[in-house]
């Protein structure tokens, strides 16, 4: 199982995805609960580096949609 982001990073406005999976920072709890992101891994914007995971709220912000799989 895995989960596909697309993000708008707050600090320069550019959209890209983020593919998570069990292996990169997606922490399921059970079947049926929502996934949390692991803040202790950066997610960089590929336009300005700037990182957009501080924290769950911070990234949160900045998802515009989530496909999961």
């Amino acid at each position: 199982m895995g989960a596909s982001y697309n993000i708008k990073c707050k600090h320069c406005g550019t959209e890209f995805m983020h593919i998570a999976d069990d292996d990169f920072g997606v922490i399921r709890a059970c079947v049926g609960c929502e996934c949390s992101i692991e803040t202790q891994s950066p997610i960089l914007c590929p336009a300005c580096m700037k990182r957009v995971n501080k924290t769950e709220e911070e990234l949160e912000e900045q998802i515009l949609s989530v496909m999961t799989w």
